[in-house]
């Protein structure tokens, strides 16, 4: 049997973003790459590891050129692979930060190899670098397996961006998902939701948008009809008040409980965020999607100082910004409100300036909250 072969597709350059987004779906463990160099240790957070080989034990690790570990790495001619557990998405965070003191606050010992093990690992793979090879931006070192240790639970996993147990990553995903989809207003309130439907469209399981929906129906944005089905509930003034006076309370709790001595990489993170965030531009759709998604990881990063990742969750949870594009697509968000809030707010922060930060986060709010009612006003007093 003969068949007719295929033209091949026009060939076109592969940008880093889009190659991102796509390898993105493929889920991987999380490690600390740690070496000890005349003394110092030197660790990075790197999810480009693998084993190459049973007989004899070998495994390859990926660090970019541009890490102080990677060089360190090349001078040492070992390193140590330290697996994750699920709940060590701070010590990933930490160590894949640059410039800061990242053992600082991280329990380690140092192995009979002279190398830095993290406490609390999964497991650790203690390495002798036998061979390198370059590919791009980074550099692969091949390492023989020298001693490895394991313990019982769960690996931190790193999916789409997102770090955690690894059903929990996708249950986030879908969440996400499924909350934007909501927020964004396909069908109106009141409408069932075909749950299969949507699942195909966001290319995940029936029982995770189910679930969402469930989680996303005790926060008051959908509600079950007389037959059971999932349908969105209308969004008033009353509703956006009351959630955006939760926002307020739980970032200027964190701000005056906890920026006095946030440690300085911390508020490094938050200022990089920030600085970049008030130059984003907001003119096309897609910009205004990646403003909106940089705004939230910008606050939550606020709200990151508390140390608690349930209270980041929970304040994630309370955004609704997809339902005001059009707000933020103004020129009152854009020239009066927006970016020069963001600006002023990042460097009251970064001076540690509890009440000039807590003043700018109620002047957003507030104009937030105007905002929305104006919106709601236009569309008849509910969406």
């Amino acid at each position: 049997m003969s068949t007719t072969p295929t033209p091949p597709e026009q060939s076109t350059a592969l940008g880093a973003d889009d190659f991102r987004a796509v390898f993105g779906h493929f889920a991987s463990g999380v490690t600390v790459i740690t070496t000890e160099l005349e003394g110092e240790p030197f660790g990075t957070t790197a999810s480009a590891v693998s084993s190459l080989s049973l007989d004899p034990p070998m495994m390859l690790v990926c660090l970019n050129r541009s890490s102080s570990t990677h060089d360190a790495l090349v001078k040492a001619k070992h390193y140590a692979i330290n697996i994750l557990a699920a709940e060590q998405a701070d010590v990933a965070a930490r160590f894949g930060r640059k410039g800061a003191d990242k053992f600082a606050g991280t329990p380690y010992r140092i192995s009979s190899n002279g190398l830095p093990l993290i406490d609390g690992a999964l497991a650790t793979i203690e390495c002798e670098i036998s061979d390198t090879a370059t590919g791009g931006t980074h550099t692969i070192f091949i390492g023989r397996a020298l001693r490895a240790s394991a313990r019982a639970g769960d690996p931190l996993a790193y999916y789409r961006g997102r770090m955690d147990r690894l059903e929990r990553t996708v249950e986030a995903e879908t969440d996400a998902a499924v909350r934007s989809w909501i927020l964004r207003r396909p069908v109106p309130a009141g409408t069932a939701i075909d749950v299969s439907r949507l699942a195909a469209a966001l290319d995940t399981g029936p029982s995770f948008v189910y679930n969402a929906l469930v989680r996303l129906g005790a926060q008051g944005l959908v509600e079950r009809n007389q037959s059971g089905a999932f349908t969105p509930t209308s969004i008033t003034a009353e509703f956006v008040d009351n959630l955006y006076a939760a926002r307020q309370a739980i970032e200027i709790g964190v701000i005056e409980g906890y920026l006095e001595h946030a440690p300085g990489d911390a508020l490094e993170h938050i200022t990089e965020l920030g600085v970049a965030l008030a130059e984003l531009p907001t003119d096309t759709s897609a910009e205004l999607d990646a403003f909106l998604e940089a705004n939230l990881d910008f606050h939550c990063a606020i709200i990151g100082l508390a140390g608690s990742r349930q209270l980041t969750a929970q304040f994630r949870q309370l955004s609704i910004a997809p339902l005001w594009r059009d707000t933020y697509a103004s020129d009152m968000w854009k020239k009066q409100m927006g970016h020069p809030l963001i600006q002023r707010l990042t460097e009251a922060l970064s001076a540690r300036d509890a009440p000039s930060s807590r003043s700018i986060i109620q002047s957003q709010a507030e104009f937030i909250r105007n905002a929305a009612r104006a919106v709601i006003e236009q569309r008849g007093g509910a969406m």
